[in-house]
């Protein structure tokens, strides 16, 4: 039985009642709730204004220090780059103002109009299309960079999701994704606190089953630096560097400061890992 004031258990079951096929609803989900950083249960998620767009993207970069203060995003001048899951278009938008030719891609029919409209509104070129990250249309070593944020960890074949990223990388190309991490505080204090707290422990809920309840998207997976690792490697794609981070607010609270900076670093919710596909491919 769905939990009626659970938007992300709403979503769910609206997608179930409509598809037997998990990619589809994934796409359905999503639909449904569009990645805007507004609360998902707001009635007003989608942005409408100029001023709604560039706050998706200011909104974004506070929360996140990675992108904020450690990613170079004038690293994008001059690369032919893939965005796949550009949500309202923030990222792509900041990549074309940084000089890439970019092709920003979303399973949703709502991601591929607010990029669009985003892009307009600042005036950027960029190309937009709707995309499954399974079954990419791109010819074969299309793109010098592939940029995914916290998206393909939400696919339904993610392994499938990779081997797309390998085969339209040129050889010699890079790429960066964020993932959800599983050893981090998040997965284990949300997951208790919903099992034990919330009673789903006696509902039939585990770990693992229980982040349904507060975790965005159909799929969610949460994995660990090797076995991001082993999935990059089975696409054919080398891993140079994996970071642990975390979004600007205290993992835990009334922690001191250089508590909070050590759990982020070594126990936060998103695992960022940096690849290449060898020169030989």
């Amino acid at each position: 039985m769905t939990d009626t004031n659970n938007p992300l258990l709403r979503a769910r079951g609206a997608a179930e009642n409509n598809s037997a096929d998990l990619q589809e609803r994934n796409r359905q989900w999503w639909e449904h709730l569009p990645m805007t950083y507004a609360d998902w249960d707001s009635d007003e998620r989608l942005p409408q204004t100029v001023e709604d767009y560039l706050q998706i993207e200011k909104t974004l970069l506070e929360a996140s220090p990675f992108l904020r203060e450690r990613y170079d995003f004038s690293q994008a001048k001059g690369l032919t780059m893939l965005e796949i899951g550009c949500g309202s278009g923030a990222l792509s938008c900041r990549f074309a103002r940084e000089g890439a030719q970019i092709t920003a891609v979303d399973i949703t029919d709502a991601a591929v109009a607010m990029t669009q409209r985003n892009a307009d509104i600042q005036n950027v070129s960029l190309t937009v299309q709707q995309e499954d990250a399974e079954k990419l249309s791109f010819s074969d070593n299309s793109f010098d960079y592939v940029f995914s944020w916290g998206v393909l960890h939400h696919t339904s074949d993610m392994d499938q999701a990779f081997r797309e990223v390998a085969r339209v990388l040129k050889p010699g190309g890079r790429g960066l994704a964020m993932v959800y991490y599983r050893p981090s505080v998040a997965y284990y204090v949300h997951g208790l606190y919903w099992l034990l707290i919330k009673g789903k422990l006696f509902q039939g809920d585990t770990i693992h089953t229980v982040q349904r309840h507060y975790t965005d998207g159909y799929h969610h997976r949460y994995l660990t630096k090797s076995e991001m690792k082993d999935v990059l490697g089975l696409a054919g794609l080398k891993t140079h560097a994996q970071i642990v981070t975390q979004y600007q607010k205290k993992i835990l609270p009334l922690i001191p400061k250089f508590v909070d900076e050590f759990l982020k670093n070594h126990f936060g919710m998103c695992l960022i890992t940096e690849f290449e596909k060898s020169r030989s491919q």
